[in-house]
């Protein structure tokens, strides 16, 4: 097998990872999110005293916390994935990804998106059904500080992953240092 038939064959398995580490939160999420939307209609239609609301926003947070971190564990992953992919491409030559990150030389031109990006989407969607059960609760029965509890866990899952998020972006800086010491491209932040 040539070097570039073998370049060819790990681009097209990091292709694959790439999108299966992208979409397949998403698929796990939308489960998880269209779980919590029954959850509320249930707990607005059913009389819930303060302890079984204030349990329930907890388990809301505990199981959309643990997505948001599963999606930023791969969205890690996809990152390391898409570099590699950026690396095989300089090398031979391809723009089907580093048009997002180089300026194509036929034209120009760069490949842009606007608005928010799908990583900090997670975030808002992480919000909104993490502390939609303290609003309904709120709603219901007036507010309670031991609401604070389930958005004291919110707060903590939060800056977990902004944290791993910096410490991602740091360690993907120093590969990229590494690329340019040896004539690699740069590629995305992460």
């Amino acid at each position: 097998m040539s070097r570039q038939d073998a370049l060819l064959a790990e681009y097209a398995a990091a292709n694959s990872a790439y999108m299966h580490y992208d979409n397949f939160p998403w698929q796990v999420g939308s489960v998880l999110i269209a779980g919590v939307f029954v959850f509320w209609g249930l707990l607005i239609n059913s009389a819930f005293n303060d302890p079984v609301l204030i349990s329930a926003a907890i388990a809301v947070v505990v199981l959309m916390s643990s997505w948001l971190l599963y999606a930023d564990h791969n969205r890690q992953i996809y990152m390391c994935k898409l570099h590699r992919m950026h690396q095989i491409e300089r090398e031979l030559d391809l723009w089907q990804h580093r048009g997002w990150v180089q300026v194509l030389p036929q034209s120009n031109l760069i490949y842009r998106t606007f608005g928010i990006r799908g990583h900090r989407l997670n975030e808002v969607i992480f919000a909104v059904a993490s502390l939609g059960t303290i609003v309904v609760g709120t709603i219901k029965n007036g507010w309670n500080w031991f609401y604070m509890l389930p958005i004291g866990l919110w707060v903590i899952a939060l800056a977990f992953m902004r944290w791993n998020q910096k410490r991602f972006r740091a360690h993907m800086a120093k590969i990229r240092e590494l690329d340019s010491q040896n004539s690699v491209p740069s590629t995305p932040e992460g």
